[in-house]
């Protein structure tokens, strides 16, 4: 039997998990799930047009906070990650008192980029082509060979800063070093979300594994096939299906964003109890969606957060980001086979099943005559996801 202490207890007040069991069981004894109030018509374009995805780098990620990296990748001043946003490759340092800032991965002098490893720990960064230093604060340092170069204000030459944030656990970042952009991850979630996300503790969890992946999908493909639980059962036949319930799920707007909650088959063994008194801890997923582009999910025992970062200067491309996060570090032989094992599930749900179909759907977006693209009721999670969009770049600085 599974050890008892890898499953933390469930982040919410009892009246939130028995309204949950009540609803999961309703949906699962009638065939049904949440749903709009009707079908949703959308433009195949926003799959592929490089002026639409010019736009979202410049009027959302150039503003609105997105998750660039869990804290515990950083544990120590003067570690570093070099990390890839829609707008800019960043290094985030931690800094001496704690603090994590974000520099755009660029030497002031020529252009060179400055750190070419994926992380570390330096108290200095040295660019390669002539040897201009700056510190971990983003200050520079040293000119080589500086009475020959010529009189330069050095105070103006630091590396370009992007605002960032660290919030539940994560590193935010808002991708842009013009003057006066800031950063609220507070204000950017919302009292629900913020909430929902602060009682799931996730700065008590360790980033086991994060891996990167790039694609020539456009993002907002892949943030649909997260937003979707309509296709588990067909496009997942060889990892995840038969442990879960396909087309049943619950919706729960929190402003911009929402929650979703599906089952796993393993509900069956406890339907019919009182939902007032059952523990649907380990029979329930929960999936943040963090608009734009991030879905946190909650396993029972672990956490997968998956971030779909657009890719600069293209319509198609994506960094896939994926992270798995445990309450604990891995301590033992027999915890980190686990951990792996999901990790390598992850993958396969992810790279041979989701990205399979969705190359095929870029693809096809690219046909002329196809018409518009429809959603169902049954989608209510994607069509909050594409009125939620087309609303924020019809009003930029508002953002629903």
């Amino acid at each position: 039997m599974a050890d008892p202490g890898l499953y933390p207890a469930f982040p919410y007040d009892a009246e939130t998990a028995a309204g949950l069991a009540r609803t999961m069981f309703d949906h699962l004894d009638n065939g049904t799930t949440d749903m709009a109030p009707g079908v949703l018509e959308i433009d195949p374009g926003v799959y592929r047009d490089p002026e639409l995805a010019a736009r979202e780098r410049a009027e959302l990620f150039g503003y609105v906070p997105i998750i660039a990296a869990h804290g515990t990748e950083l544990p120590k001043p003067n570690d570093y990650l070099t990390v890839q946003l829609p707008n800019n490759e960043v290094v985030l340092v931690r800094q001496r008192d704690g603090q994590v800032r974000a520099f755009v991965n660029t030497c002031r002098h020529r252009g060179a980029r400055l750190v070419n490893e994926d992380s570390g720990n330096r108290r200095f960064f040295s660019c390669r082509y002539h040897g201009w230093s700056y510190g971990g604060d983003g200050s520079l340092r040293a000119i080589a060979d500086g009475s020959t170069f010529g009189e330069m204000d050095t105070t103006c030459l630091g590396l370009k800063e992007v605002p960032a944030e660290e919030r539940h656990g994560f590193v935010w970042a808002v991708d842009s070093a013009a003057p006066g952009r800031k950063i609220d991850v507070g204000e950017w979630l919302g009292p629900d979300l913020d909430a929902s996300l602060g009682a799931m503790e996730m700065d008590r969890y360790h980033c086991h594994r994060a891996g990167n992946f790039d694609l020539e999908i456009n993002w907002k493909v892949l943030m649909d096939a997260f937003l979707d639980g309509y296709h588990i059962a067909y496009a997942h036949t060889g990892t995840v299906a038969p442990y879960f319930h396909n087309n049943a799920q619950t919706w729960q707007p929190m402003g911009r964003h929402g929650r979703m909650v599906s089952a796993r088959r393993s509900i069956d063994t406890i339907r019919g109890q009182d939902p007032a008194t059952v523990d649907v801890n380990r029979h329930l997923t929960v999936a943040h969606f963090l608009m734009p582009n991030m879905s946190v999910l909650r396993q029972p025992d672990h956490l997968e957060v998956l971030n779909f970062v657009p890719a600069p200067h293209t319509a198609v491309g994506t960094r896939m980001q994926m992270r798995i996060l445990t309450r604990e570090p891995a301590t033992t032989d027999e915890l980190t086979a686990r951990w792996e094992k999901n990790w390598t599930i992850l993958q396969a749900v992810l790279q041979d099943e989701d990205i399979v179909v969705n190359e095929g759907l870029q693809k096809a977006v690219s046909n002329t005559d196809i018409g518009p693209l429809h959603f169902g009721r049954n989608e209510i999670a994607n069509q909050h996801f594409h009125r939620w969009m087309a609303a924020a770049l019809a009003d930029p600085r508002h953002w629903g």
